[in-house]
This record gives C-alpha cells, structure tokens and sequence, in this order.
C-alpha cells in the first residue's frame, strides 16, 4: 500500500509520506469493506511514471464493488467486453459519448445498440480503451481514492485532500503543467487547488459525470458528446 518509488521521489517535497501512509493505515484500519482491494489503491502510479502525464482525469470516488475498482479511476474491472453488464453506468455512458463524438450515436441511441455499434465496428475493448488512454499519458484518478460504505464517503474524500494538493502542486510546477478533467462535482472542487499552480486556467476542463446520462450528454444537442471537446482541447487522441 504504497506508491512506486518514481513517485515517492516526485511528491517527497511537498508531502511528508512516511506520516501519510502511517494516517492511511490509521484511516484504513481493519476495516474489511475497502475498495479497492488495499493492494491496488495506488495501482495507476504503476502504470505511469510523473514524467509522463500529459492530461489528468478526475473523477470522484471508486466503483462500489471489489470486482469493480481497480485502482485506475472510471476503469471497471468486470467489463471485458462492452456486453459484460454491470451494476454501474458510468462505463456503458462512456462508450455512449464516444460513438456520439464518432459520429456512430446520438443522444437518443441505446446502450444495445451502442453495444452492437462497438461490436460491429470493433471498437476498443473496455480495457484496450483504458491502455490506449494511459499509454498518452492519461492519469486516470480519483478525488476519493477509497471507499467503505455510502454512509463514509465524506471522510474519505476529506482525507485524500492532502494527498491531492501535493500531486496537483507537483505536477504544476515540474515545467509545463498537465491538462485537467474534472469528471462531476466533486472532481469540479479540485478547480481552485489547481488554479493555484497551473501555468494556462484554459487547461481545466469540468464536464459531467458519465454515471448520469443527463450530465455527460445533453438531450438538446444530441449530437455533441464531451470527448469532441478533449479531442480538441487537450494533448490526448481519446477515440
């Protein structure tokens, strides 16, 4: 349960991590429900190394499931394939807003026949899509890097606060600073930290969370999907 030694090297000045892990193991204590799994809590800072993000991506806390969270934020575990059905939406929205911002759906399309688009067109599998991601060097990651139970999610979210000022500040003063995507309202909280440090305001991107169709598409412009707004304003090729 701690992060890879790149890492550790690049948020040493600006976080004592010796003392967050002792609170982290304080916070966590024998709490048998965490989520994710206590191994894979810093699973995308394997996947990545500081030097290479590019664009951060914010979301706000864990799926709710084991067989779900994964430690890389938005990436459910269970889905290998766009047929997998899961508990959640947030993934089966994404595929939506990505055929949209192809020009494969609309709005109004179907999550079947969104299904059979992505099988027909041989569209990225869930995880092929999330390696693509990374491989640009996406930081996938969110607000609340854990999760026990609904009735907790205000003290996690509370105490990944310092944790997420020190990777913000980190990240914004190496030399250029990433892109930011900030998935719901809670993610939108982090808006004021990263403007203390980040060297263009216009880097800040704050959409709608996929969980809720309403918020990431919109039902007047069906034809507009938030992925032709990061295709075109960060350094990343989402699609």
């Amino acid at each position: 349960m701690v992060l890879p030694m790149d890492w550790e090297r690049f948020l040493a000045p600006y976080l004592d991590l010796q003392k967050f892990y002792h609170k982290l193991e304080e916070f966590l204590g024998d709490e048998k429900n965490i989520v994710p799994e206590k191994g894979l809590i810093f699973h995308v800072f394997s996947r990545i190394t500081p030097g290479e993000v590019r664009c951060v991506l914010y979301g706000e806390d864990p799926y709710p499931r084991i067989t779900s969270a994964n430690g890389i934020a938005f990436w459910d575990a269970e889905i290998k394939e766009w047929d997998n059905r899961s508990n959640g939406n947030a993934l089966k929205n994404i595929l939506k807003a990505l055929l949209v911002a192809k020009g494969q759906a609309i709005y109004q399309t179907s999550i079947a026949e969104c299904r059979a688009k992505a099988r027909r067109m041989q569209f990225f599998t869930p995880p092929q899509l999330f390696e693509f991601w990374l491989q640009q060097g996406l930081l996938p990651v969110n607000a609340a890097m854990t999760f026990s139970s609904f009735a907790d999610k205000a003290k996690h979210f509370a105490f990944w606060r310092s944790f997420h000022a020190a990777l913000i500040h980190a990240l914004n003063v190496r030399g250029s600073s990433p892109h930011y995507v900030l998935w719901g309202r809670r993610a939108w909280r982090w808006e004021e930290e990263i403007l203390k440090s980040i060297d263009q305001p216009s880097k800040i991107i704050k959409q709608g969370h996929p969980t809720f169709i309403h918020q990431f598409l919109d039902a007047t412009q069906p034809t507009w999907s938030p992925f032709q707004e990061l295709q075109q304003h960060t350094p990343l090729k989402w699609y």
